[in-house]
């Protein structure tokens, strides 16, 4: 039992939900690729969502699904995955670009050449769709002005491209779209990804789907004793914002503590330990979801999980703790 719980937890990371603006951005994705095959016609896609919502785990489950493939005369990349880096330069995008391409030497040479470059390797590499990841680090950069011109420099590479693009990024990155008008008309579909619509209720039964599909694999079972269903959905909704990320971490935290207790069931006093060891080291009595005292209100006050601000600071410092 113990080897299959640590087993469960060590699988969490690679597992994908298919909630459904996770499968409707990813479906899309594939339809603007086949229709690029089919037609030649490029239809470009922005994807926006919360830290934690699941695009970087949509763009590598996508990359997955067409992988590269080892050819004599070199390496076909079907998909070219390209992260922006933090404080976007024009030549860092392009670096950052070269060097999924496999280029020798991404730093080298002006910006023009390296753009050629980059548009040159692509073309050899047969990529048929460019996904560009963080795309809200091009609207941090400095003033609108500069912002134009590092988003006029990526309208430009995607014309030579002449591939689909998918741009992801944070919510802020629809800022873009404003501040370059030519950029807008090239992304005219944008889809927000997020668990629900909006509403509580379906963020409340769409958590609780989130969990209860990752729980299918645990081999104990769960306990939701002495909250109903609907509460449960609720409290999961509240303490993981409807975000895999944190559905994931609030996991793995609950099934530690259970091994630790010696458990045969996972309860909601593992929850709650959970939440305060993995998600938010302050979540107690009322501010911590599945305590039977909590305040039933969203904690995203300065300073809490769910701030805009700590949610990216929290999970930047998990995923370099985890490198």
């Amino acid at each position: 039992m113990m080897e299959k719980l640590l087993s469960f937890i060590y699988s969490l990371d690679d597992s994908y939900l298919m909630f459904p603006a996770f499968e409707k951005a990813f479906n899309k994705m594939i339809e603007n690729l086949e229709t690029f095959r089919k037609t030649g016609v490029s239809q470009h896609l922005l994807i926006t969502g919360e830290s934690g919502s699941g695009k970087t785990t949509l763009a590598n489950l996508f990359v997955q699904n067409y992988p590269r493939i080892s050819h004599p005369d070199g390496e076909i990349v079907p998909v070219l995955y390209a992260a922006v880096p933090p404080a976007a330069t024009i030549a860092g995008t392009a670096e950052a670009i070269l060097t999924q391409l496999g280029d020798p030497a991404p730093s080298q040479g002006t910006v023009s050449v390296k753009t050629a470059r980059a548009v040159d390797l692509a073309r050899s590499c047969r990529v048929e769709m460019l996904i560009i990841d963080e795309a809200q680090h091009i609207q941090d950069r400095g003033k609108n002005q500069t912002q134009y011109f590092v988003g006029d420099w990526l309208k430009a590479f995607m014309d030579a491209l002449k591939t689909p693009v998918t741009m992801m990024g944070l919510p802020r990155a629809h800022h873009l779209l404003h501040v370059n008008e030519q950029l807008r008309r090239r992304f005219t579909r944008t889809l927000k990804l997020a668990a629900g619509s909006g509403k509580n209720e379906a963020n409340e039964a769409e958590s609780l789907e989130l969990f209860t599909s990752l729980v299918k694999s645990l081999p104990v079972k769960l306990e939701r004793d002495p909250y109903t269903w609907g509460e449960m959905g609720l409290r999961l909704h509240f303490a993981t914002g409807s975000r895999i990320a944190y559905v994931k971490l609030l996991l793995i935290g609950a099934v530690e503590n259970l091994i630790q207790m010696g458990d045969s069931a996972l309860r909601v006093t593992h929850l709650e330990h959970g939440f305060i060891t993995h998600i938010w080291s302050d979540g107690m009595k009322e501010l911590n979801p599945f305590h039977s005292a909590f305040a039933f209100r969203a904690l995203d006050h300065v300073g809490e999980p769910f701030h805009r601000q700590d949610v990216e600071i929290n999970l930047s410092s998990r995923k370099r703790k985890k490198i």
